[in-house]
């Protein structure tokens, strides 16, 4: 990281090195390329630490707006004329300001009157002229910047693929592993028997929960709704089960279903994990929680450990927070009180979801 930094500070004082260089040429006050005089020598330190902190200035409010820009979700094309707009009145009042402060540091200074008779406080020939190399720097910026994103933004997919892939594999694999599918056979067998038409149900709802992990296993975000259905399925399942024994409550707000995105299976891992790292029945049956605040979609259970709960890898839950990561830099937070526990995942909206499913 200090390496790049240092190589990013490196190329930029080189270029306005030679752009001072450039601009001494014009001024023929200056006998050269390097006059090394005290008045050359000030006016090279300056012209060079003033650009290069107009620069880093230029870069720190373009990476705020950038970032209102994105938390705003905008319209891409108005953010082009927004940004265009900030950098050309910024670049020319910089461009003013080191016109304003050269021309008083050379009079006051160097009692250079002279060369500054007739020539208007704006002086429109420099203002311009550093104005135009200023544009040119910030596209040339912008698009070397892009690119870069560009180019991160496609190993993140890459990467969030292979973990994408990883979380509907061991999700696939859970729910046709011989134990999942013994145990739902068993319930199937007696439901025959007892009640068609729940037996009917219970293999539609079996079959919705390998056609959604299977299908969406291409999508990196889908939309909340979907996931509902998908949790609902196999809550069915579980409650057709255990009966009592488990309990879902759902208190999302319903805005969100079509305007909030989820990887696949997110939700359904965590009453997942709920249901198998805890112990519940009829008198103590365990109790999940499906709501939201302003930021987050949260899952919250009640704590009655089972006895081989501290035998888990927590992979599905680190899977999670990792492929969570690459959509917001906001975390996964995950919080243990004495009864509860509590996951909150980050709000996706349609801008992460237009962004990286292609």
């Amino acid at each position: 990281m200090k390496r790049n930094k240092f190589q990013k500070f490196l190329t930029r004082f080189l270029f306005v090195f030679f752009v001072h260089l450039i601009i001494k040429i014009g001024d023929q006050s200056f006998t050269g390329f390097f006059d090394f005089t005290f008045r050359g020598i000030v006016f090279s330190v300056f012209f060079i630490a003033y650009w290069l902190g107009i620069w880093y200035a230029a870069e720190f409010f373009n990476g705020k707006l950038l970032k209102n820009q994105e938390a705003l979700h905008k319209n891409k094309k108005n953010d082009i004329y927004l940004l265009f707009s900030f950098h050309f009145f910024f670049g020319l009042i910089a461009s003013f300001l080191a016109n304003w402060i050269y021309r008083l540091g050379d009079i006051y200074l160097f009692s250079n009157e002279q060369n500054w008779a007739g020539v208007s406080i704006v002086n429109p020939e420099l203002t311009f002229s550093l104005l135009s190399i200023y544009m040119m720097v910030f596209t040339f910026d912008v698009f070397y910047r892009s690119n870069i994103q560009q180019k991160e933004d496609q190993l993140k997919m890459e990467q969030l693929k292979k973990e994408s892939m990883l979380a509907q594999y061991l999700n696939l694999k859970s729910q046709i592993e011989p134990h999942f599918l013994f145990n739902s056979l068993s319930v199937l067998s007696s439901l025959i028997y007892s009640d068609a038409d729940l037996a009917s149900e219970f293999v539609l709802r079996l079959s919705r929960i390998l056609r959604y992990v299977i299908e969406k296993n291409e999508f990196l975000l889908v939309p909340l709704q979907d996931e509902i259905d998908f949790v609902n399925d196999y809550l069915f399942l579980m409650q057709t089960r255990f009966e009592d024994e488990i309990v879902c409550e759902s208190r999302l707000d319903n805005k969100l279903m079509n305007t909030c995105f989820v990887p696949p299976t997110a939700l359904q891992t965590l009453v997942e994990n709920a249901i198998k790292h805890n112990k519940f029945t009829k008198d103590e049956p365990l109790k999940i929680e499906l709501l939201n605040d302003e930021k987050s979609l949260i899952v919250r259970n009640n704590i009655q450990l089972r006895n081989d709960s501290n035998s888990s890898t927590k992979q599905g839950l680190d899977n999670l927070k990792a492929r969570f990561s690459h959509f917001v830099s906001e975390p996964v937070e995950v919080v243990r009180t004495g009864d509860e526990f509590t996951v909150s995942l980050p709000l996706l909206t349609k801008e992460h979801y237009e962004r990286f499913n292609l």
